[in-house]
């Protein structure tokens, strides 16, 4: 289990799980009081995103790239040297190569990766592996730790029709290649993480492709809300809530079907916020459903703010050379075209202040309409950012030792 759960996620609930602990105690109380200028730096780098490109093979039916103001864009490789120097010291523990784009279309993406590998950074790639790679390719993946595959049905009329210029054939020959080279190579075998947009069209087909799944090795699924650009038009697929009531009502158990499958071949998945809002329409539905990219929520009440440490523990570089605070935002707190280098800019004055933004709940647009954390108090945000700050090295440690998802696991009485 500990192989393909990302090092963020686990550490986020090592520090949730101590936050409810030790809530009420007084050095708790005294880490979370006055002033927090002592909370607005960070030296520690739990993961890392370094967009490749932004350009895509596939032109799926929701995808923002289908947009004709869409335009794509490499990173400049000149960057990876100074990227690679700014995360050693920060003791980063895993790094993405991927974003809003087709790692494999950047020219000789494999070579950079092999540099990462090369410098001990365990890494992760999200891909639709639609076209046939070459060995060189073949043998960068499977040097991996996860690779996240985005398919979202199995049915290869449906994936052609949904996925325009893929083919689920492919899929499933390039992981059996990837896999094959690790095993024959006697290495770790990278753990596939299927990544499944939701719509009316594939949910009955769920249990079908998670069989299919599960057959071929995967061992995660992330079930997710299919979400609409207000400025796309996409009449091929819609969003399940929008599917009649006595559809709607049969949903979950459905969806405990699919759950149950997963779980007895010994898989995992994560679905919150499409059940989330599953559950909401069903108990209330004349709710309007949003039909944008940016998720409904309720409105910040007073005293609150996100529940996110991901401004202190997270980085990401765009293809653009921008630096931002988390995957949700566009919001740049610097660009490495400006001949700034990545540690500088994690803890330059624009960063500061996103940091300051989340700790008072005088909150950045973006963390505003944000469609993954939840709401939080700021007392116990700031708690949870002094536990970071204070014990990370001790985390990293567990982590390192393959302890910390057992204890986080043991601790919350169910898996991850």
């Amino acid at each position: 289990m500990n192989q393909y759960l990302d090092a963020s996620r686990m550490m986020y609930s090592a520090l949730e799980l101590a936050s409810h602990a030790w809530n009420r105690f007084v050095w708790t109380r005294r880490a979370t009081r006055g002033g927090i200028d002592d909370l607005l730096r960070s030296d520690v780098t739990a993961r890392a995103d370094i967009e490749f490109t932004t350009r895509c093979n596939l032109a799926c039916v929701y995808c923002v790239s289908r947009l004709p103001s869409y335009s794509g864009s490499d990173l400049d490789s000149a960057y990876l040297e100074g990227i690679v120097q700014s995360l050693k010291p920060r003791g980063v523990l895993t790094i993405g190569v991927s974003g809003h784009g087709e790692t494999t279309m950047m020219r000789d993406w494999h070579l950079h990766c092999n540099e990462l590998l090369d410098n001990q950074f365990d890494l992760y790639l999200s891909t639709n592996l639609s076209r046939e790679l070459s060995d060189e390719e073949v043998d960068t993946l499977s040097r991996f730790q996860l690779i996240q595959v985005s398919t979202d049905t199995s049915d290869a009329g449906l994936f052609k029709e949904l996925r325009r210029g893929g083919d689920f054939r492919t899929l499933l020959y390039n992981m059996n290649r990837i896999r094959g080279r690790a095993v024959r190579s006697r290495a770790r075998v990278p753990v596939f993480w299927w990544h499944c947009v939701v719509s009316d069209r594939t949910v009955w087909k769920l249990e079908e492709h998670v069989g299919v799944g599960l057959s071929a090795g995967v061992k995660l699924f992330n079930f997710i809300n299919l979400a609409k650009h207000p400025d796309m038009e996409c009449d091929e697929v819609n969003l399940i809530t929008d599917m009649p009531r006595d559809q709607l009502e049969r949903l979950p158990e459905h969806f405990h079907r699919v759950f149950d499958l997963i779980r007895s071949n010994g898989g995992d998945y994560i679905c919150d916020s499409l059940l989330e809002r599953l559950e909401e329409k069903l108990s209330d539905p004349i709710s309007p459903e949003p039909r944008n990219i940016e998720r409904h929520f309720s409105l910040q009440q007073p005293g609150t703010t996100r529940d996110c440490i991901d401004p202190w523990s997270y980085a990401k570089v765009m293809s653009s050379g921008a630096v931002v605070p988390c995957c949700r935002t566009t919001c740049s707190v610097g660009l490495l075209s400006d001949g700034r280098q990545l540690h500088e800019l994690l803890n330059d004055a624009p960063m500061r202040e996103f940091r300051r933004s989340l700790l008072t709940g005088a909150l950045h647009k973006d963390c505003l309409t944000c469609n993954i954390r939840r709401w939080t108090s700021i007392d116990k945000l700031r708690f949870k950012v002094a536990m970071f700050l204070r014990f990370n090295k001790y985390l990293r440690l567990f982590h390192r030792s393959g302890l910390l998802l057992p204890l986080v696991q043991k601790l919350r009485h169910r898996p991850l």
